[in-house]
């Protein structure tokens, strides 16, 4: 029972590192499409502020150029949102196998002596952080979650503001130097 238990952890630890690594890769095309939309502003706002829209020809020009762009910022976009919304649901059923093994063999094992993984191996070490997510949670909410699909939600979102919260500190960093260099 305990190795059927261990290779259901390895296999799903694994399948998670490989969905991770895809939903890592799909975030860098992310943001290639972030930069399009980036210029596609900055090329709004140029038009904006010369005038160009005012007059017919440079707008049926600008019209073009941003009808070109919008087109490969939607056909990136769309393979891509698709692609990651099977990463998730993949990681989603991972992560709940995950949990159910881990919730089950916890019940199954609470009166016998528990195998402990060792914390310096990649398993151990992915089973480790899944108890102290699974921890985090229930003292947040003060209560156990329904499924390992919650915890990761939780958990997603907190990393989320998190990185919102270093993305405005690097931009308000940045205007800063800007401002700073600017002064200089």
């Amino acid at each position: 029972m305990q190795q059927q238990t261990q290779h259901t952890l390895e296999t799903a630890v694994q399948e998670n590192s490989h969905s991770v690594y895809g939903l890592s890769a799909q975030m860098i095309q992310l943001e290639v499409v972030q930069g399009s939309v980036a210029q596609l502003l900055n090329k709004l706002d140029e038009i904006t502020d010369k005038g160009w829209h005012k007059d017919s020809g440079m707008a049926y020009m600008s019209i073009l150029q941003i009808q070109d762009t919008v087109r490969l910022i939607d056909m990136a976009f769309n393979p891509l949102f698709k692609e990651m919304e099977q990463e998730v649901d993949t990681l989603n059923i991972h992560a709940q196998e995950l949990f159910d093994t881990v919730i089950n063999s916890e019940s199954e094992q609470s009166g016998k002596t528990t195998n402990k993984l060792d914390i310096n191996s990649k398993v151990g070490w992915n089973a480790f952080a899944m108890e102290g997510n699974i921890k985090t949670f229930t003292k947040e909410f003060g209560r156990e979650p329904d499924s390992f699909e919650e915890v990761l939600t939780y958990i997603t979102e907190t990393v989320a503001k998190v990185v919102d919260k270093s993305e405005g500190n690097k931009k308000a960093d940045a205007l800063t130097s800007t401002q700073e260099n600017i002064a200089n």
